[in-house]
């Protein structure tokens, strides 16, 4: 899924890397550092590719079918290596046009822009080849709508056809194509969420739900009212695709993000849906690839990659995924929406077709190959404990890397088999080498015993500089180069930690909301056994540790992240920031996605991204003044960008804008803004921090960071208060209801006030003076979303708590 910026800029780009296609396909020209495995480029037909799929005539003559740009084209493999252009049907001009086969048939949709459903009759092929648009009207809202755009299709082995992600219907339409293959008979309809891809075996539906990061399975013995059985968040919570084994016990799923990974998943049991392993190329680690299509034969999956070609991982043990096969098919740079779209390996001979999206299709010959498994335990030499996080590399092959679990359990692999070392490595321990002997197909067991270095034990305690009270749940981080430690501190204002001698310093940061963060170095040359930091009371963040700032909102990507900014540019120009602020603790701040560094994959899209901060009570200030500095960048697209940034402070009685940002001001602008006078301080109030991207798709990236509340004007303080309030709320996510349990003094006034997001009251409730302790149902006439609860006393108490309502 890409902006439409992004579209229009792809389709430039699509001229000139076609082009270079044109000249070379030698291995220098592909490049890769780890150089291809088992796999051989035999035929290249240059082209401008999205999707791919396979097919075979009567006589068992093998067919390429692509989806180009401007045409579907059909091609015979009579000689693999020479490619016959048997059929262009020319139609509309679109990014995405995707084919899939049933019988004699070959059916094919197109996205962005509509040919119907293009049906292609095959029976008289390769010499006489025939097909028509077709475009049917098909119910949605108890009107009749004509076929229109899909994004993908696909066919099961009763022959039904399905029509997945079409405008207006979003999910997947069911089509018979037994009675008549050349007029599909319409069956019915799943339209739950937006599908962008799925697969159906039998009587059950596997959808990838990509905007909400979901695969959904579904009983579809009824065409006209499937049954919604399960369903289950993928890594990167951006669904792309998904496939299944034979067996149907395993399911393998991709996102369509940066750096995601292909994931199996154990759904033998839709009770117990259990994640086995994850898996992407080291080769790229790092380097911004995206996984696209993946498909399963005979316990391996074959997977496109965007900018890194093909994988064939062997997936006999899903537990344990391990890649015995690789090509590349593009030469320009790692990351973005460039490269191998998809691939189809299930032709008789085994060849494997694949589109480029610049490149057009490529003929590979693949050798497959079992795995040689590397499993085994990593454990205390002393103790026998397990160690978790203990990172294994067998050295001398292809780049690989495992991480043992919180069992101490790994399981990694190679495609050759031989003798190796394999290296044992944590940060707690002496590094171990241990001499491996692997063969393809079989499983070598090794217990790694490890020799724990030494350690020094120290506490922090974390008090309030005026008081020193001590601070009780302060955020506490141990930073250097090599690791971050977080903790937080007891009931007694106390971490406790322990740390490796011979890492170097570390710098020590601690916070809680409320207080303004303070920091001090722990000098592992001159160790003691405890350090105090002192926190001044103040409103004040900057996003070195986690204060309960939150995230809300409908954007389907680019959503608030606290990070250190990646950065990303558009046309020359920074649009993301690389650095967070320089004046404030640390280097992470929030940003709007971090996935990528190019602008237009992570950034707002889809909707709006809400960043909400903890609760305040600024009854006591004077004259609050709200210190931030912030950033925001909005380019590309067609027309004139018009999205915004809007800083506000809300509370029960509404929200006004701090600051708003209509345009780009590509830099760390600080804000120092008092109060309205208008806004009543003695409620309980919240910042909240908006941006989103309108329908024009444009490219929407925002930052925030060092904020901060002083008062111009202080007050001298009151007296304590001597009313004890309070409340918890169970659950604080709910679905229908959820119970308030309120704790006061008897005879005391309260009031209970639930506001929306944009700080609008409602409903209130007036608390019982006489119960020291109330349990109170609310939910059940709120729409779903956010809200906030606060409770306000006659002594002016403020309390309050987010809820989200389900």
């Amino acid at each position: 899924m890409k902006t439409l910026y992004l579209h229009n800029f792809y389709f430039m780009l699509n001229k000139l890397f076609g082009f270079i296609f044109c000249f070379s396909l030698s291995l220098s020209l592909f490049g890769q550092k780890d150089g291809d495995l088992n796999m051989e480029i035999i035929a290249h037909v240059p082209g401008l590719g999205s999707g791919i799929w396979h097919f075979v005539d009567k006589n068992g003559i093998e067919y390429a079918c692509i989806g180009l740009q401007s045409a579907l084209v059909i091609y015979s493999l009579e000689d693999p290596a020479k490619p016959i252009e048997r059929k262009r049907i020319p139609g509309v001009n679109t990014i995405w046009r995707e084919c899939f086969s049933y019988k004699d048939f070959i059916y094919a949709v197109t996205d962005q822009v509509s040919d119907g459903l293009i049906i292609v009759d095959m029976t008289k092929a390769p010499n006489d080849i025939q097909f028509k648009f077709w475009r049917a009207d098909i119910p949605y809202n108890n009107e009749m709508k004509t076929l229109n755009t899909c994004h993908t299709n696909f066919v099961d082995e009763n022959g039904i056809l399905t029509l997945n992600g079409c405008n207006p219907w979003q999910g997947v339409l069911f089509f018979d194509l037994k009675p008549d293959p050349n007029n599909p008979k319409y069956l019915g309809a799943e339209l739950k969420r937006y599908c962008h891809d799925m697969y159906m075996r039998g009587d059950t539906l596997y959808t990838a739900d990509i905007y909400e990061g979901l695969t959904t399975i579904y009983d579809v013995k009824d065409k006209k009212n499937p049954i919604e059985l399960t369903n289950f968040k993928t890594p990167f919570a951006f669904t792309h695709n998904v496939w299944i084994s034979d067996d149907a016990k395993y399911i393998f799923t991709t996102d369509e993000r940066e750096e995601a990974y292909v994931a199996s998943y154990d759904i033998s049991d839709y009770s117990k849906i259990k994640l086995l392993d994850r898996y992407k190329p080291l080769d790229t680690d790092g380097l911004g690839v995206i996984p696209h299509n993946v498909r399963y034969l005979d316990g391996y999956i074959i997977t496109s990659y965007y900018t890194d070609g093909i994988k064939i991982c062997d997936v006999h043990r899903p537990d344990n995924i391990v890649e015995v096969g690789s090509i590349d098919t593009y030469s320009g740079p790692d990351g973005g929406f460039h490269g191998c779209w998809g691939v189809s390996p299930f032709l008789p001979s085994k060849t494997i077709i694949a589109s480029d999206i610049e490149g057009g299709l490529f003929v590979i010959r693949p050798t497959y190959i079992r795995a040689c498994y590397l499993e085994g335990l990593v454990l205390d030499s002393i103790t026998r404990d397990p160690i978790a996080g203990a990172t294994v590399i067998i050295q001398g092959t292809r780049k690989n890397k495992e991480v043992s679990d919180g069992l101490g359990v790994f399981k990694t692999g190679c495609a050759t088999a031989g003798t190796y070392k394999a290296i044992f490595t944590h940060p707690d321990y002496v590094s171990k080498e241990i001499e491996v002997t692997m063969e393809n197909g079989i499983v070598t067991a090794v217990e790694a015993l490890l020799n724990s270095k030494s350690s020094i034990v120290t506490t922090l305690v974390v008090k309030e500089s005026k008081t020193n009270d001590i601070i009780p749940g302060a955020k506490v981080l141990y930073a250097n180069s090599s690791r971050n430690i977080e903790l937080v501190t007891n009931t007694s204002g106390v971490a406790t930690v322990k740390l490796p001698a011979a890492e170097g310093n570390f710098r020590i940061y601690a916070g809680k909301w409320g207080y303004k963060e303070g920091s001090d170095t722990f000098d592992v040359n001159l160790p003691v056994s405890q350090k105090v930091i002192y926190l001044d009371k103040s409103y004040h963040d900057d996003f070195i540790i986690d204060q309960g700032w939150t995230v809300y909102g409908d954007a389907t990507t680019g959503g608030w992240v606290r990070a250190e900014p990646v950065g990303t540019r558009n046309q020359g120009q920074q649009c993301q920031p690389e650095f967070d602020l320089d004046t404030d603790l640390g280097n992470t701040c929030y940003v709007t996605g971090n996935g990528s560094t190019e602008a237009s994959v992570d950034d707002v899209d889809g909707g709006n991204t809400i960043l909400i901060s903890p609760m305040m009570d600024l009854s006591s200030y004077g004259e609050p003044v709200f210190h931030f500095s912030r950033w925001f960048c909005n380019t590309g697209g067609n027309g004139t960008p018009n999205d915004k940034l809007y800083v506000r402070l809300n509370g029960a009685g509404g929200s006004i804008v701090l600051d708003s940002v209509l345009s780009s001001d590509r830099s760390w602008n600080l804000r120092e803004i008092k109060l309205s006078p208008t806004f009543d301080k003695t409620q309980a109030c919240w910042i909240t921090v908006e941006t989103g991207d309108t329908p024009e798709g444009h490219i929407v990236e925002a930052a925030f960071d060092g904020f901060s509340v002083t008062d111009a004007r202080p007050v001298a303080s009151n007296d304590p208060k001597t009313e004890i309030l309070g409340f918890e709320v169970n659950p604080v996510v709910f679905e229908t209801e959820t119970t308030v349990r309120i704790h006061s003094v008897s005879g005391m006034d309260q009031q209970l006030i639930i506001s929306d997001m944009q700080g609008k009251m409602v409903q209130s409730l007036e608390l019982h003076r006489s119960a020291s302790v109330q349990n109170i149902k609310i939910g059940s006439g709120l729409k779903t979303g956010m809200y906030i609860l606060s409770l306000k006393a006659q002594d002016g108490q403020l309390f309050s708590q987010k809820v989200i309502k389900q």
